[in-house]
């Protein structure tokens, strides 16, 4: 597996990240409707050409495996293709982002209850709980801070 910032034009590679949002979504998240996702695809899409940090995992043939997109020392995605789940893509992309790119803080959904298990276990710790107040979900976020020393 190959770890790499996104230096390149990200809207090239976007098309590519968001399909992967998209599965590991559907996977991942079964809270949200056919709706939601729709509702939230063109807000992910656009937020993932403007994240300040965009690493992703690749296989060495180039297939992507995963993503994380970090702002100002939070990660606000972290996405793997669900083939490559539970082979340490999401893990290796999380201890790379927070060892080289200081990010400290997620936020998750609290239905989510296998992200909150995986940060939990990764070393990030609970510190506030708050309602999303946006258009596309209502749901609790869990906020979540770092708690190891790298």
């Amino acid at each position: 597996m190959i770890l790499e910032k996104v230096t390149a034009n990200k809207k090239l590679i976007a098309e590519d990240l968001i399909l992967i949002w998209e599965d590991a979504v559907r996977k991942t998240h079964s809270f949200l409707k056919e709706e939601n996702i729709a509702k939230l695809r063109p807000l992910v899409k656009l937020a993932i050409k403007n994240m300040q940090t965009l690493l992703i995992a690749k296989e060495k043939s180039g297939n992507i495996m995963g993503f994380i997109a970090i702002e100002n020392k939070k990660i606000e995605m972290l996405f793997v293709k669900p083939e490559f789940f539970k082979i340490g893509v999401g893990k290796a992309l999380l201890l790379f982002a927070v060892k080289n790119y200081d990010a400290i803080w997620v936020d998750v959904n609290e239905q989510n209850v296998k992200a909150l298990e995986f940060y939990k276990h990764m070393g990030f710790t609970v510190f506030s709980y708050s309602k999303a107040n946006n258009t596309t979900n209502s749901f609790r976020i869990v906020h979540m801070k770092w708690k190891e020393e790298i």
